[in-house]
């Protein structure tokens, strides 16, 4: 097979979650069997002749996502795009603007009938009746909320203070993709659903670790570098630990629970049989073909991967790209990311975005709900589980490509909200306190620092930059200067 050596590339450390590119067909092949507008809802002449809706994206890239498949089943129904890109411009020129007061005044200016949203968002604007209680239309029968994955109605409650005021209508996961023939190569059992990070670790360890880093065979992949804090944060988001407490903007660092994941992110460190992607970047490292891209998973040569469901689109195209698709994975499946000791049956690994809602001041609330309980049902899910935007339907049943593989992983677990407020929190934090933390996870791993003292420090300067004032623009550009200085040209975007 054709060797490629790579060479560091500062700009593929990022991965990107897929966004919609392909136009929706509306063909009737497409349309066949769905139920009309009239039939669901009633004689579209009793609804709104049009409605505005808050996206964060260009008018097309809504109509792609949402706009085309509505539009056909209520053709009645002109929907008007309301841009966020005036708010998020001045959010980006305004260092230290107030999310939720510029939310709310954006919904003021513009009026949309639907509102979108961020978990984060939320309990400002309900606290300040700008939303409007679906309760009422989520209990119709015909919406069924029993077709979501488990969880999700308590999560929609559990963001909006025991009721529900807005639903998702995107859903990313993850879960544990594994190589079959790998664990029967090596008599290994296969992973199973819920299991532990020490559980996996441990079957991860029972693999080979010797030869070259291009050809030789690795247990598991969990995070992109070999370093104290990408471990911390991996470990950590299966047990639902934050740094800071959103609800008093507190430190919450110093506590036996983050000792306990340190120490054990110390322990998954002394394993030779885990891949870090900061290998391939090292100089020394080749993929086996172009069509591998250097992923020892799609090569076949890693047993276990921490992936997003988009990774079911990677593995498809590098077989379809791949000169002999002998050469990528074949025998592969998946199981539940793994979970916490707290948390069996809950997940860190799934998130939801693009959560709507209904103003409170719309006219137009029928029409509003009518869009969002589209846009969320039955019927959307099923077409759109043809299309790829990288993200997987919010009702399982439509997502399963009958080739036996287990792709109830990504529904089975319960979501966590757990999502940390930092819209909220000085910008000196956001800006300061990641530096700070691998600083000290640094002299951690160098033996400079026991844990208990580093967690002690971190609690105390956390605290410290969550006390300070906002800082002024002068003070954030000779700041952000500063740290351009020290870190390079490129690496400070904002």
């Amino acid at each position: 097979m054709k060797k490629l050596r790579y060479v560091k590339d500062e700009g593929m450390k990022k991965k990107r979650w897929l966004r919609g590119g392909v136009a929706i067909c509306l063909s009737a092949a497409v349309l066949s069997g769905c139920a009309t507008g009239q039939d669901k809802q009633g004689s579209q002449k009793d609804l709104a002749n049009s409605l505005k809706v808050m996206y964060s994206g260009s008018e097309d890239y809504f109509y792609q996502e949402f706009g085309m498949l509505f539009s056909a089943v209520y053709p009645n129904i002109e929907l008007e795009v309301v841009n966020t890109l005036s708010l998020e411009n001045t959010l980006l020129d305004q260092y230290n603007q107030d999310m939720n007061k510029a939310l709310d005044a954006f919904i003021e200016q513009e009026q949309p009938d639907v509102v979108l949203l961020d978990p984060t968002t939320i309990t400002p604007l309900i606290e300040n009746g700008k939303l409007y209680n679906l309760d009422t239309y989520v209990a119709e029968e015909s919406y069924n909320v029993g077709g979501f994955n488990p969880g999700l109605h308590d999560y929609m409650k559990d963001i909006g203070g025991g009721q529900v005021y807005a639903i998702p209508s995107t859903f990313r996961s993850q879960a544990l993709f594994y190589n079959k023939d790998l664990f029967d190569q090596y008599g290994v059992p296969y992973p199973t659903d819920q299991m532990t990070w020490d559980e996996i670790v441990a079957l991860a360890n029972h693999f080979p670790t010797d030869g070259a880093p291009s050809d030789r065979i690795y247990g598991l992949e969990m995070a992109w570098s070999k370093e104290l804090t990408e471990v911390v944060n991996v470990l950590a988001t299966a047990e639902g630990l934050n740094y800071f407490n959103s609800d008093t903007m507190q430190m919450s660092i110093d506590t036996p629970a983050w000792e306990s994941i340190v120490e054990q992110s110390n322990q998954v460190l002394t394993s030779d049989a885990i891949f870090y992607y900061d290998y391939i970047y090292s100089g020394d490292y080749e993929a086996s073909s172009e069509s591998s891209l250097g992923d020892p998973f799609l090569e076949g040569r890693l047993a276990m991967k921490l992936e997003s469901n988009y990774y079911i689109d990677t593995i498809e195209i590098a077989q379809n790209n791949a000169q002999d698709p002998e050469d990528i994975v074949q025998q592969w499946d998946m199981v539940t990311a793994p979970v916490g000791l707290q948390n069996p049956d809950s997940t860190g690994y799934s998130m939801f975005y693009n959560l709507f809602a209904i103003n409170a001041a719309s006219t137009n609330k029928e029409a509003a709900w009518t869009f969002i309980s589209y846009i969320t049902g039955d019927e959307f899910a099923r077409v759109q589980s043809k299309q790829s935007y990288g993200n997987i339907p919010l009702r399982a049943q439509y997502f399963d490509k009958g080739d036996g593989r287990n792709y109830a992983a990504f529904y089975k677990l319960k979501p966590i909200n757990n999502v940390p407020a930092y819209h909220q929190v000085p910008q000196r934090f956001v800006y300061e306190f990641p530096s700070m933390l691998q600083q000290e996870f640094a002299s951690i791993s160098d033996g400079q620092l026991t844990i208990e003292h580093a967690l002690s420090e971190l609690q105390i300067k956390g605290n410290e930059l969550l006390a300070t004032e906002i800082m002024s623009q002068e003070e954030l550009k000779l700041y952000l200067q500063e740290q351009q200085d020290v870190l390079g040209p490129g690496v400070i975007t904002r």
